[in-house]
Order: C-alpha cells, then structure tokens, then sequence
C-alpha cells in the first residue's frame, strides 16, 4: 500500500527531528506548536499547513520540498564506462590487469554498504579511452 502524502510529509519531518537531535516538545516550542500536534503531523493524524511547514524547514535549516519528498538525492557522476563489484584483491588485480592490457583506464574505489559506514565494498572502474591501444578488437 503506497503511503499517502500527508504520511510522507509526516515521516520527513521525523526523520529530519531526529537527525538534528530534537524531541516533538522542543520542535513544537520552536515553532509554536504543541508535542502532540508534532505528534500528529509526524502520524499523518492531522494535515499540515504550508505556513507550519515553512516553519519547520525554517527552524530545521531544511529545504521545504525535502520535507515533503525526502532529500535530495545527489547523483554521482563517475565518469567510468563500467564499475564491477569484486570481493577479493587478487581478482580485482587479474581483472585490472586484464582491463588496462586492453586499453582502458582502471582504478579501484569503495562504497559504504551500510549507512555507519562499518561495512564497505570494493569496485573497480574502467574508462574506455578513444586515445588508447585497442588490442581487444
């Protein structure tokens, strides 16, 4: 069942509450609100006015359109023609080595897995340069 609106404005607003450290009494104080009206917005229980979610974003240092769909997403531009995920070192130094043989730039990179950053995975990246040997064709 897709979330409605309201729900989503909702759980924006939580979510941003919680990522700047602040109960529903103190939001509420900030913006003239009571805890359990921040309770409700939060629940999708009572709908939310722009006026009140301006407000929020004021306070919060948020854009208002995140509260409303999430943050925003920022694209990376990687520039790599391919990206393999590869689990062990070895296999990704045969496969760069077999990447560079045939005229690609390689390198590595690592991606967080989890949003701690605990966990990583490894990648390596190639390029096709126009400019480099083809010995592949």
């Amino acid at each position: 069942m897709e979330m409605s609106a309201t729900q989503k404005v909702g759980q924006e607003i939580k979510k941003v509450r919680y990522r700047i450290g602040l109960t529903q009494k103190e939001l509420g104080k900030l913006i003239g609100k009571s805890e359990s009206q921040i309770g409700a917005y939060e629940n999708a229980s009572a709908s939310i006015t722009l006026d009140v979610l301006f407000k929020i974003a004021e306070v919060t240092k948020t854009k208002p359109e995140e509260l409303i769909t999430g943050p925003a997403t920022k694209e990376v531009k990687t520039g790599w023609d391919a990206e393999l995920r590869i689990y062990g070192l070895e296999d990704r130094k045969a496969v760069m080595t077999i990447l560079a043989v045939n005229g690609y730039d390689v390198g590595q990179h690592k991606k967080q897995v989890t949003p701690t950053g605990k966990a990583v995975a490894y990648y390596v990246h190639a390029t096709d340069r126009k400019e480099n040997a083809d010995t592949s064709k």
